[in-house]
């Protein structure tokens, strides 16, 4: 499996795989810090990571994976997105140079995917969820 960063042209089949598992996928609030990974086939998952910079914490938000991929495939494609997850997180850097550190890394997760990640060494919090969105579009002034 290769990691590439996600490109807006990769949003087609992601937006697929979304409805594929009546999932909601919006364009307007994806990071720009996707990452897409591939197999000899083609794409089998993606993320973005998202910065919340009035607390310390990062998310690994809007996981997809190819409807049909193997569960093992799911779980070695999401060991690959979270180092690259964790890759750019230690890239970063404030304006003097300094290394920006987040101390916490959270997602959120079906209930398959949150019982590999107990397994993982992550905190699960098991409640029932919804992701509910809604785009904002505001009027001309």
């Amino acid at each position: 499996m290769t990691i590439r960063a996600y490109t807006p042209d990769d949003f087609p089949i992601v937006e697929q795989w979304a409805k594929a598992r009546n999932m909601a996928i919006v364009p307007q609030l994806l990071s720009p810090n996707g990452f897409l990974v591939e197999d000899e086939q083609g794409p089998v998952a993606v993320c973005w990571v998202y910065l919340v910079f009035d607390c310390p914490r990062a998310s690994i938000d809007d996981f997809y994976a190819k409807p049909g991929v193997e569960a093992w495939e799911i779980k070695k494609a999401w060991h690959a997105l979270e180092r690259a997850a964790i890759s750019f997180l230690s890239k970063l850097r404030d304006c003097n140079g300094h290394p920006i550190r987040y101390p916490v890394l959270t997602t959120f997760a079906d209930a398959k995917l949150a019982a590999f990640l107990k397994g993982d060494g992550w905190h699960v919090s098991e409640k029932a969820h919804y992701h509910i969105l809604k785009p904002i579009v505001y009027e001309p002034n």
